[in-house]
């Protein structure tokens, strides 16, 4: 007896096969599209579960997808790793000398309840400076006993999630809030480490959670790229951006400050949300001007808040 061929489905059950991965190439365009709407900036938050996603329901459903689901599975394939996979390519980045400095980024969350369990790892984290988010009065009072390992600061507490804040080993120089963009509060200073110097933006934008404040969001991460920009110093951008790698608002950031992302080549290091694995997506972040080397890049351990610390040692020209 011959062998007997699995069939194809019928147009209707193909149809129903074919359509996630219609979708998956949808947003994996949209993403491409977030200067003209800030809901398909969006999609471009999510780019490695699009790919992940696709991967896995060719894997299941492959031999019966038709032709154009097999379009939509290379356009959501090739769009999406495309910009992800740079991030595991080696950065050879590093110079072989310089001054060291380690830099930790940290959302504390606002109704942390578990306050000791952040000022702990703040203690334990061996930084030379560290940028904080969602820094109220209860924060600021916390924050007083690490004063022995931070002796130099700029504390802005507020009721809201934008209260920030520098500690710092290191001397501080210059150091102010300024309003940027009519956004929050981002803290603006110069850092001496012996020989050299850098300056230090911290920032927390607003969250892209309506199109007023996602174009808040990508006027503030405009005006920090221009900071940048003009900086005689080489320059250190670190804090909760609201945004991904792949976001429009992001992109110009790297541009117009002429900046990269310490992440690079050191694999996609999500940092939000903690208590989950899915969706947990990269928007903490620690960027670098030309000449400053990344020596490691890591997420720290949990804290009790809804985001991750990210650790970056650099290596000052």
């Amino acid at each position: 007896m011959a062998a007997v061929s699995p069939s194809r489905p019928h147009r209707g059950p193909r149809l129903l096969l074919d359509l996630p991965l219609w979708a998956l190439a949808a947003v994996t365009l949209a993403g491409f599209a977030g200067r003209w709407h800030w809901l398909f900036d969006l999609a471009s938050h999510f780019r490695w579960y699009w790919l992940l996603a696709a991967l896995v329901w060719f894997a299941l459903a492959g031999r019966w997808l038709g032709r154009l689901a097999i379009l939509s599975l290379l356009v959501a394939v090739v769009g999406n790793a495309a910009v992800i996979l740079p991030y595991w390519l080696p950065p050879g980045d590093c110079p072989a000398t310089g001054e060291v400095v380690r830099i930790v980024s940290l959302n504390l969350l606002i109704d942390n309840p578990d306050r000791e369990r952040g000022v702990a790892y703040l203690r334990d984290c061996d930084a030379d400076v560290v940028v904080l988010l969602e820094v109220d009065d209860g924060w600021a009072r916390g924050l007083e006993s690490l004063a022995d390992r931070y002796p130099h600061r700029v504390v802005e507490p507020r009721a809201d999630p934008f209260g920030i804040a520098v500690l710092s080993r290191l001397p501080l120089v210059e150091a102010r809030t300024v309003p940027l963009a009519d956004g929050p509060p981002v803290i603006v200073a110069r850092i001496v480490q012996n020989s050299s110097a850098f300056l230090l933006v911290a920032a927390h934008p607003p969250s892209p959670t309506s199109a007023e404040s996602a174009a808040r969001r990508d006027a503030q991460l405009a005006a920090i790229g221009d900071v940048a920009a003009a900086s005689p110093w080489p320059v250190v951008v670190a804090g909760d951006l609201n945004a991904t790698p792949w976001s429009h608002g992001f992109r110009r950031l790297v541009d117009r400050g002429r900046l990269r992302d310490s992440a690079r080549g050191r694999g996609v290091q999500a940092t939000w949300h903690a208590a989950l694995l899915f969706p947990r997506i990269p928007i903490d972040h620690v960027l670098v001007s030309e000449g400053v080397g990344v020596a490691a890049r890591t997420v720290g351990r949990d804290v009790g808040s809804d985001h991750l610390p990210v650790e970056a040692t650099l290596v000052l020209p």
